[in-house]
């Protein structure tokens, strides 16, 4: 009887789908019955597809061309690979006390650390992720809509210029891509089968969590593709299945209350006041990538042609009104009203939406007579491709390897290095001696103090010290030299001379790296630059001059 039921339920289903396909093409068909200019024509597609599947591999040839090029890490992978080699318990504390973001992308990098630790191995996790997210939109695609639909969408988001920088970075933004399409994925065939079977809410559930505890803003993405599916299947089948969709949500929302208890106490980057060349950099970054020439203009440009033209076809006002538009419009009024969040790496948390209604847009005006519209589609497309070569021929990361060979080589052996925090720190630890240093992210810190400090002495008051949350020393020692995370005017002052690296300013005038410290008697006495990084090193002028 059950499985009569349920025979009868997909019958059901299916007969309704196809009443609704019929009734879409008809409303895009004027009333002589011949199909509309934009979206009505199923004519052939010519080389269409061969065009796409060619931008595919190019996207997929960049990313490995990237990861051979230029394997080496800077300040931000650092600290990546930092917390995914300490042990599971202290990479738990450890995104507790210095990230913003919550730590799923770390697990699941501890994981992949297991089996190896060059940086061009933590590279590849990136790398293979972006891939990865490509296959998926393409499959998430072919199954929501069609084949056509699926190329575009690969193809476009195979080529953007930022997904190229995320691919050969390691953190947490190709793994999130592929959460947000699943998350897409599953809340879409909701809203289309107009039913939310018990799998669909557990996967839904699974995905919303996993995006939302894989950034800070993961929450932000999370409410949006909930908020669009909500709308979508309140309209198709209000009642019980609704009812079940806001439950699941409401899970991922409490979920949402670690990265907003954290983000709320930390300092966040992005647009901080109504600085339109600012802003105008952050959108050129986001749709044409880092290097490319007239970054102040060029962001507002683009803009308009890949967010507003697609809400001329029907079928992409949804995901590019929904989930591309209204998402960049809110994070710019939380970024000017509240706390910075308008950044480039923030926006690109939509970029995988951008794609699907840039797809949905060029496969009807390429299915129709719209050849302004085809031109137009065309040169936005081969521009991203063309933003993703300059990126992948100018720029250059920050790596620490260079100069820390360097330091190593030209200082002494009982040397001591000061450092300006964690990822710094990580990065002398990584390089120095062969990684010989390499140690729990926890273990070392600097002293802490307000309302910090008020943290740990609760905590010690309750016996949680044990915890190691604080650290337990403020130094490392590598063979004979020590490394600070921090600039200690209590040492240097009882030292001769000591390095610093990259100082917050020239000549040994370090006053801004502690408070009260006294800078007045240190002379620069030797600079190491190499990669964009500088090493200085301050002579105590109390021990006299250099012997």
């Amino acid at each position: 009887m059950s499985a009569n039921m349920d025979a009868v339920r997909t019958a059901y289903q299916r007969a309704i789908k196809r009443k609704d396909a019929a009734a879409d093409h008809e409303k895009s068909s004027p009333r002589g019955g011949k199909p509309s200019d934009v979206s009505g024509d199923t004519r052939r597609w010519g080389n269409v597809p061969i065009f796409l599947v060619a931008l595919i591999a190019a996207g997929i040839a960049l990313r490995i061309l990237n990861l051979t090029l230029d394997a080496s890490l800077w300040e931000d992978e650092v600290f990546s690979v930092a917390l995914a080699e300490s042990p599971l318990i202290d990479l738990l504390f450890a995104a507790l006390r210095f990230d913003t973001h919550p730590p799923l992308y770390y697990v699941q990098l501890h994981m992949w650390a297991a089996f190896g630790d060059s940086d061009r191995w933590y590279i590849l996790n990136s790398t293979l992720l972006s891939i990865a997210a490509v296959a998926a939109i393409y499959e998430a695609c072919r199954r929501v809509y069609d084949r056509s639909v699926a190329l575009w969408a690969a193809a476009i988001f195979a080529v953007m210029p930022l997904q190229l920088f995320f691919a050969e970075n390691v953190r947490m933004y190709p793994m999130l891509a592929i959460l947000e399409i699943a998350l897409w994925y599953v809340l879409q065939t909701m809203a289309r089968d107009r039913h939310a079977s018990r799998g669909r809410l557990i996967a839904a559930l699974c995905f919303g969590l996993a995006v939302t505890l894989t950034h800070g803003l993961g929450f932000f993405v999370s409410f949006f593709l909930f908020l669009h599916a909500a709308i979508r299947l309140r309209r198709a089948a209000p009642g019980r299945d609704l009812l079940f969709l806001v439950g699941i949500y409401v899970v991922v929302a409490l979920a949402a209350l670690y990265p907003l208890v954290i983000g709320a106490i930390r300092q966040t980057e992005g647009v901080a006041g109504f600085d339109l060349p600012t802003i105008g950099i952050h959108l050129t970054l986001t749709l044409l990538g880092l290097e490319f020439p007239w970054p102040t203009v060029a962001g507002f440009l683009m803009l308009p042609l890949v967010t507003l033209l697609p809400l001329s076809e029907p079928r992409a006002r949804w995901p590019g009104g929904l989930l591309v538009l209204l998402p960049l419009a809110v994070l710019l009024a939380i970024s000017l009203l509240f706390k910075p969040v308008f950044i480039y790496r923030t926006l690109g948390l939509f970029l995988p939406f951008l794609a699907i209604s840039l797809a949905l847009y060029a496969d009807a005006v390429f299915k129709a007579h719209a050849i302004a519209q085809r031109v137009v589609v065309s040169a936005v497309v081969l521009l991203m491709l063309a933003g993703g070569l300059n990126y992948t021929l100018k720029f250059e990361k920050r790596g620490y390897r260079e100069i820390i060979a360097a330091w190593e080589a030209q200082s002494p052996t009982d040397a001591v290095l000061m450092t300006n925090g964690p990822s710094e720190f990580w990065a002398v630890l990584r390089y120095l001696n062969n990684g010989e240093g390499r140690r729990s992210a926890l273990e070392v810190q600097p002293p802490v103090r307000d309302g910090m400090l008020r943290i740990k002495q609760k905590l010690e008051g309750v016996g949680a010290a044990s915890l190691g949350l604080f650290g337990r020393s403020n130094y490392a020692q590598v063979g004979n030299r020590r490394i600070y995370p921090y600039f200690a005017e209590d040492v240097a002052s009882g030292l001769s001379a000591f390095w610093t690296l990259n100082p917050p300013k020239a000549g040994c005038a370090l006053a801004n790296a502690g408070i009260g410290a006294d800078v007045s008697g240190y002379r620069e006495d030797a600079d190491i630059s190499l990669s964009g990084h500088h090493l200085t090193e301050c002579r105590n002028l109390r021990f006299g001059p250099k012997a």
